[in-house]
């Protein structure tokens, strides 16, 4: 009796499934409803739902065709392995024309917030046909030089969009001078450098404006200073870092160095000068597999560490060196040739690839040796110093302690 009404609950369960998908029109019957329709008579909520039904549909019975074109394959049938392709093919043909996405578009631009960024967003996930571009027109020209530089940006309506400032452009600042701004016009500013913005619904145009004059930025401090014309003050950066190294100011646009304020003029219509900061910090400096609060006596030790170039310019030709006041210990290797280190990255004592990310110290390759004495009494706290310098006789220093077991 308990199997029979199992039974019948099964076969009411398919029985209610397949009438569900009798009841639901095909995807072709859908569509072709749909290209019959005057949709400029019937409402938005009725167009959304008749073409996300549609999707679905199409959805279902694509899912089913890549089925039938498998089992095909497998068995070498052709006629049906055809026969689902065209399906396929019909099936993907199936999509809101060009002429009804303007028609909706018309229609979606004239509601109020927030319907219609709401629908906007659900028009550029459905139709092919509508996905608006904001054109950035870096364009410039004057005497004896002309640029001519566009570049497009495709989002969903409504998504935030940063603007790109002067840090980001490549064009010579002594033609162009600095970055102003947008605009919706070339003449007049609409929005500053690096503002967000929201994209828009349809296809729009910025245009960079550019000024005569001097900039200075100082990430580090977060400072921008501007000249708009006659007598550049060059500022002279300080911070609390103690880590932080002042290498000059930098115009990438003309790979103009400056390290000496006295001697700099301005060339052609200004600069974009960016500070330039040699940094780097010695992070985990590890006693490899022994607890450096407890270390052992008259037994061959090793050290590494982690490092990260935190400043904005390479640092090249590095190397660690170790050292200790303490007659405790005797150290075996005191230097470690490291080489070089690109702005935002670290590594550690033998790290082959430097990464983004901090990495692990391990392994006793290309570690500093040392020895504490059998005769250190226990409980000694042994001070050491792990200093990195560079090629250019830059360095950076850390202080730690052990203590003897």
């Amino acid at each position: 009796m308990k199997r029979t009404r199992i039974l019948l609950m099964v076969s009411l369960v398919m029985m209610v499934g397949m009438l569900a998908l009798v009841a639901t029109p095909t995807a072709e019957k859908q569509f072709a409803t749909l290209q019959n329709s005057d949709i400029s008579s019937q409402s938005l909520e009725h167009l959304k739902g008749s073409i996300d039904t549609l999707k679905q549909a199409v959805e279902r019975e694509s899912d089913e065709a890549y089925k039938n074109l498998s089992h095909a394959r497998a068995k070498g049938d052709r006629a049906a392995y055809s026969e689902a392709y065209e399906s396929l093919q019909k099936l993907a043909s199936y999509r809101m024309t060009s002429e009804q996405t303007e028609e909706l578009l018309k229609r979606i631009l004239v509601l109020e917030e927030p319907k219609r960024s709401e629908y906007a967003a659900w028009l550029y996930q459905t139709s092919s046909y509508y996905k608006p571009a904001l054109t950035l027109d870096f364009s410039a020209e004057g005497e004896n030089y002309r640029y001519s530089y566009r570049q497009q940006i495709r989002r969903e309506p409504g998504l935030e969009i940063t603007l790109p400032d002067s840090s980001q452009l490549r064009l010579n600042s002594a033609h162009l001078g600095v970055l102003a701004g947008w605009g919706l016009t070339p003449d007049e500013v609409t929005y500053q450098p690096g503002q967000t913005i929201s994209m828009s619904f349809t296809d729009q145009t910025l245009y960079a404006i550019y000024q005569s004059g001097v900039r200075f930025v100082d990430e580090l401090n977060k400072t921008d200073v501007f000249f708009e014309a006659g007598k550049v003050e060059v500022p002279t950066p300080s911070v609390s870092d103690a880590s932080a190294i002042f290498a000059g100011w930098y115009d990438k646009t003309t790979a103009q160095l400056l390290t000496d304020p006295a001697s700099y003029t301005t060339q052609g219509k200004g600069a974009h000068f960016e500070a330039l900061w040699k940094r780097l910090g010695i992070e985990d400096v590890s006693v490899l597999y022994y607890d450096a609060a407890k270390l052992p006596t008259n037994t061959q030790m090793g050290i590494g560490f982690s490092y990260s170039n935190t400043g904005n310019v390479t640092l090249s030709g590095l190397k660690a060196t170790l050292s200790t006041q303490s007659e405790y210990v005797r150290i075996l290797k005191n230097e470690l040739p490291l080489g070089r280190l690109s702005a935002g990255l670290s590594s550690t004592n033998n790290s082959r690839y430097a990464t983004a990310e901090k990495q692990q110290v391990r392994g006793e390759a290309n570690t500093f040796r040392f020895i504490v004495s059998e005769g250190a009494p226990s409980g000694s706290v042994i001070p050491f110093t792990l200093t990195v310098s560079n090629d250019k006789g830059d360095s950076w220093a850390q202080n730690f302690e052990v203590v003897v077991r």
